[in-house]
C-alpha cells in the first residue's frame, strides 16, 4: 500500500495518484482501474423573478428621477429625487423582504421600523427639518413596533424561542429616542420617555408572565 503524505490516506500500490488531491504519490505503479470523474451540477436560477422585476423597477425609477431632477434644477433648486429615491427603496424593501420573504415576523418588524425611520428622517431633514420625525414618528412607531411584535408572539405561542430577541432590540432601539433628545434632535421629551417606559413594561411583563421561561431564555441566549 501506498500512503498520500498531503491527504495521510493509503492507497493501493496500483495507482500512481491519490484519488482525493490528485497528486503524485511517493511510489509509483501501474494504474489498472480509474476512479469515475464526477459530474459539475450548477445549481439553476431563474432568469425571471417578481423579485428581479421590481428591482429593475426600482432602480430605473430612481436614475429617472435623479436625472429629471438635474435637468429641472434650475427650475426648481430642490434635491427632491433623494426622497423619491428613499422611498422607492424602502418601498422595494417593503416587497422583498415582507412579501416576498419566509424570514421571521419578528426581524421584519424591527427592520422595517429601522427602514421606515430612516426614511420619515430624510423626508423631515430635506423640507426643512422641523422635528416632527424625532419629536413623534419615530418613537411612537417604536411604541407601536414592540406592541404589535408582543400582539404575535402572545398568540402564536412562541413568545420564548423565537421572538424574545426581536422584543430585547426593539427595547434597546426604544432607547434611542432619549438619545435624540439629549442630543437636542428632539424637543418632545414625553414621547421618548413614554417609549422608554413602554418597553421596560414590556419587558417586566415578560418577567412576570413568563414563569421562570424567560429568565431561562436570556441565560441560554447569553450563555451564563
Amino acid at each position: 500500500m501506498t500512503k498520500c503524505i498531503r491527504c495521510n490516506v493509503t492507497v493501493d500500490n496500483q495507482h500512481y495518484r491519490c484519488p482525493l488531491c490528485s497528486k503524485p504519490l511517493k511510489i509509483r505503479g501501474e494504474s489498472t482501474t480509474e476512479y469515475p470523474s464526477y459530474k459539475e451540477i450548477y445549481q439553476e436560477t431563474k432568469p425571471f423573478t417578481v423579485a428581479k422585476l421590481f428591482l429593475f423597477l426600482t432602480i430605473s425609477a430612481i436614475v429617472l428621477s435623479i436625472t429629471i431632477n438635474a435637468l429641472t434644477y434650475h427650475i426648481n433648486p430642490r434635491i427632491w429625487s433623494i426622497i423619491v429615491s428613499t422611498g422607492l427603496i424602502y418601498a422595494w424593501i417593503v416587497v422583498k423582504d415582507t412579501i416576498l420573504s419566509n424570514k421571521h415576523i419578528g426581524r421584519k418588524i424591527l427592520y422595517h421600523y429601522v427602514m421606515l425611520s430612516i426614511f420619515l428622517l430624510v423626508i423631515d431633514i430635506f423640507v426643512g427639518f422641523r422635528g416632527w420625525s424625532t419629536n413623534y414618528a419615530i418613537p411612537l412607531f417604536g411604541v407601536a413596533a414592540t406592541f404589535i411584535m408582543t400582539v404575535l408572539a402572545i398568540v402564536q405561542k412562541s413568545l420564548w424561542r423565537h421572538d424574545i430577541g426581536y422584543i430585547l432590540a426593539m427595547f434597546f432601539i426604544n432607547l434611542c429616542p432619549m438619545l435624540l433628545f439629549v442630543f437636542n434632535l428632539s424637543h418632545v421629551i414625553w414621547t421618548s420617555v413614554f417609549s422608554i417606559v413602554y418597553s421596560l413594561l414590556t419587558i417586566i411583563g415578560m418577567i412576570i408572565f413568563s414563569d421562570r421561561k424567560f429568565i431561562s431564555e436570556i441565560r441560554r441566549r447569553f450563555h451564563y
